[in-house]
């Protein structure tokens, strides 16, 4: 088992218009970790959703806005380099990125999220640009996500949170 992985030779897929790197595998680690390098476009976001497996982002690259709703409260907050974001399993969440540069992050999770990123990457070219989603790559979303019991908002509960998704 190879205890060093060289990120930079890492293969870099597209994930419904955002970009990752699977750099510590449950594969690879022999657990149920993963350690994911992220990047999410200029001006794009994720929209809001759910899902068991809690995340954790350390930004390298920003800054980043995050929303969260534990049903307790619900905010936007700003995440900026070297800030460290924790999202707990179930909460529902969104993030963008307002700047005009990718924002990259280190993204930890379990291998349930590994195995859902896994069935949506489409390969990309050295230096390649995620190209936006288009419907096919949108319905598959949606169905691997309810495979996965996973919760994606409305485009009513988008807009609630000041996220306009078509």
């Amino acid at each position: 088992m190879n205890i060093i992985v060289h990120a930079a030779k890492e293969p870099t897929v597209a994930v419904v218009g955002t970009l990752l790197q699977f750099i510590s595998t449950p594969e690879r680690n022999g657990g149920n970790m993963c350690v994911m390098r992220g990047g999410i476009p200029a001006r794009a976001v994720i929209p809001l959703h759910s899902h068991a497996s809690p995340e954790i982002f350390y930004v390298l690259e920003g800054p980043m806005e995050v929303f969260q709703d534990d049903g307790k409260s619900s905010a936007w907050q700003m995440a900026e380099v070297g800030d460290v974001v924790t999202i707990a399993g179930g909460v529902k969440h969104a993030l963008r990125n307002p700047g005009d540069r990718a924002v990259v992050t280190v993204l930890v999770s379990d291998e349930q999220l590994y195995r859902f990123f896994g069935e949506l990457a489409d390969p990309l070219g050295p230096g390649e640009a995620p190209p936006v989603p288009t419907p096919d790559v949108m319905q598959r979303l949606f169905e691997v996500a309810a495979r996965y019991g996973y919760w994606i908002g409305s485009p009513q509960d988008n807009a609630s949170i000041g996220i306009l998704v078509g």
